[in-house]
């Protein structure tokens, strides 16, 4: 205001008059006419007649106003056309408007010019005339071809068409055609840029959440504080202060996460503080992993027992689970002394199936001594079991199928376990010693690895045993007759070793078989037990490619459960019992390759679910008895 030369004393220009500005004086003839438009034109007269009256002063008002236009037009007309640079005589005689900005004073003040451009009349707000008006007033007075009279005329025209312009909208001022056009143009452009977004939007495929960046490189005061705390409690399970402040540990990794990354933001009194922080070392050793979607990843800011691939149980539970066992396992920590704070809810099954895991298997699983199940099956793990894990002396279940191992040496450690499962790895030689300890096993897969050896020296006194899959090793040795010992046995798959011998009769002791197979072992041969047909809960009895000889028992008819024969590619003979017609669940019958004589019995269209049978290559004779032909009717 300062610079404008602005006057506090006088007062704000008063509102009321023509559109958009402020008053005009009294001596104004047209402004005095607008105003006067509105009231009565007699107030003695009826209003017929000022309605009359007042439509008349419209009219006119209207058609001075088109007159106006059209001067304004043929000015700007005229001025595009002069010639600039008038000469001396023109430029004295033109004439100089000063505009003033006051409420109330003349709007435009017209006085004679003096000698060259004249004089400029100055009032108290000079200073805040509007420069590009004066300048286009001045390039009028300055550029007027003719002399000084052309000049003036212009300068009335001027003033004439600012007077009618002033107040005026940007509505009255611009064409109602041109604004809609614009509108429109506008308009389009709007929409042809947002259906397209609209639409890659909904087509836009769902893109994950990126990884958390590392942690602030200047934490705030409190959570500093918190660090040094949090370092005191785990640095006696990270392996010292040394292994915890290194910056390429993965214990300090988890320390650095537990402090600034965790969403939970755990402080150093939390039950849970250690179990967190073990498994995140464990992350952080073997990650990172195959994401599973849908699930909570580990690092998710909840309680690590809704993780995936993690179940909890609450001490209590765990107890009376137990029977007491838990109490003591806890107070005592792992057998070197290493002792974790044990929280409310205990990891008790640890899940991490085909997540890709890589490298060693990290020895800090051994801090969740509690923990029963581990399962590390189908992961890219190398090596040998770290003898930390051995402390896991409450594990009951470990699973390390098909990955990359080499030695297990220390199994026997896990005293407790009952489930062991270590096919498809890289295991070679014999069997360790240490599996004698196992006697609580109940499930055993060894299949698809390379052991050799005797392996029921070690395995003949495991009498809880219910499945035991050796196939597709290299042992060697008989079978013993202590496989009758094995009362509970389910499950027995014996296939692609270096057996010999035969099949001893005792295993006509073991009333809960299901499944028995030896297939693909040339050294194992003699007739077929005919104790077979007592497991009353026998279904699958494969017998394939061996050297068995004799003929069929026909004991196997007492089987009624059995669905799946398959004695293909041996050296039995005689006639096909006639007493298999009672085998009623019978759908694959593998008699092929063998040197059985006669015909095919037509008891055997008794067995209604027979899906397949084999009878190539063998002595057989005859015809195809119509009965079993009848069984393609049935659907078969």
């Amino acid at each position: 205001n300062n610079d404008r030369g602005y006057n506090p004393s006088r007062s704000a220009p008063p509102r009321g008059g023509a559109r958009g500005g402020g008053g005009r004086s009294s001596n104004n003839d047209d402004y005095s006419a607008s105003v006067a438009s509105s009231a009565p034109i007699d107030p003695n007269m009826p209003d017929w007649w000022n309605a009359k009256k007042k439509a008349e002063r419209r009219q006119r008002e209207e058609e001075r106003r088109i007159n106006v236009r059209e001067e304004n037009e043929r000015t700007k007309m005229g001025y595009n056309n002069a010639p600039r640079g008038g000469g001396d005589g023109g430029r004295g005689n033109a004439r100089v408007v000063a505009v003033n900005n006051g409420a109330g004073d003349d709007r435009y003040s017209r006085k004679a010019g003096a000698e060259g451009v004249g004089a400029r009349q100055v009032s108290d707000f000079d200073d805040t005339k509007d420069k590009n008006s004066a300048l286009r007033k001045k390039m009028f007075m300055d550029g007027g071809a003719g002399g000084g009279a052309g000049g003036d005329d212009r300068l009335r025209k001027i003033a004439t068409a600012d007077e009618e312009l002033e107040g005026r909208s940007l509505m009255d001022l611009v064409d109602r055609g041109t604004l809609m056009v614009g509108l429109c143009l506008i308009l389009i452009v709007v929409i042809a840029v947002t259906i397209p977004v609209a639409l890659i939007s909904e087509d836009e495929p769902y893109v994950a959440p990126a990884v958390p960046d590392p942690p602030s490189a200047s934490p705030t005061m409190a959570r500093q504080q918190v660090y040094w705390d949090i370092f005191d409690r785990v640095q006696r399970i990270a392996g010292g202060p040394d292994v915890l402040g290194d910056p390429n540990t993965a214990q300090n990794r988890a320390l650095n996460w537990i402090v600034f990354e965790d969403g939970m933001e755990l402080g150093p009194g939390k039950d849970h503080l250690h179990q967190r922080f073990v498994l995140m070392v464990i992350y952080f050793i073997s990650g990172p992993w195959t994401p599973v979607e849908g699930r909570l990843e580990w690092g998710s800011p909840v309680h690590e027992c809704e993780w995936e691939g993690i179940t909890c149980k609450d001490v209590e539970e765990l107890e009376a689970e137990l029977e007491g066992k838990i109490s003591e396992l806890l107070e005592s920590g792992r057998e070197d002394g290493v002792k974790i704070d044990v929280p409310q809810r205990i990891i008790n099954r640890l899940e991490l199936r085909q997540r890709l895991v890589s490298g060693e298997v990290p020895g800090e699983f051994s801090l969740l001594y509690y923990l029963q199940h581990l399962d590390l099956e189908n992961n890219q793990l190398v090596g040998a079991l770290p003898s930390p894990l051995y402390k896991l002396f409450n594990l009951q279940t470990l699973f390390l199928e098909q990955n990359q191992l080499t030695n297990i040496d220390a199994v026997g450690e896990y005293r407790y376990l009952e489930h062991l499962s270590v096919s498809k790895n890289a295991f070679q030689g014999p069997l360790p010693e240490s599996f004698k300890q196992l006697k609580y096993l109940k499930t055993l897969y060894l299949h698809t690895n390379a052991f050799t050896g005797q392996v029921f020296d070690i395995l003949k006194d495991f009498k809880k045993l219910e499945l035991l899959d050796l196939a597709f090793n290299k042992f060697e040795g008989t079978l013993p007759a202590e496989l009758g010992e094995m009362s509970n046995l389910t499950s027995v798959f014996l296939g692609h070793n270096e057996f010999r011998g035969t099949i001893p009769a005792e295993i006509g002791r073991c009333p809960n078989l299901k499944e028995f197979q030896i297939d693909a072992s040339h050294k194992i041969g003699g007739p077929i037990p005919t104790e077979f047909g007592k497991l009353a809960n026998l279904e699958f009895l494969k017998l394939d490619t061996c050297a068995f000889n004799g003929t069929l028992p026909p004991e196997l008819a007492e089987c009624q459960k059995l669905y799946f024969l398959d004695v293909n590619s041996n050296d039995l003979g005689g006639r096909i019992p006639t007493e298999f017609g009672k085998l009623g669940n019978m759908r694959t019958l593998g008699l092929a390759n063998n040197d059985f004589i006669g015909g095919i019995p037509a008891e055997l269209s008794q067995m209604a679910q027979l899906e397949k049978a084999y009878f190539q290559n063998t002595d057989l004779d005859g015809v195809m008895p119509q009965e079993i032909c009848n069984l393609r009717d049935r659907g078969n």
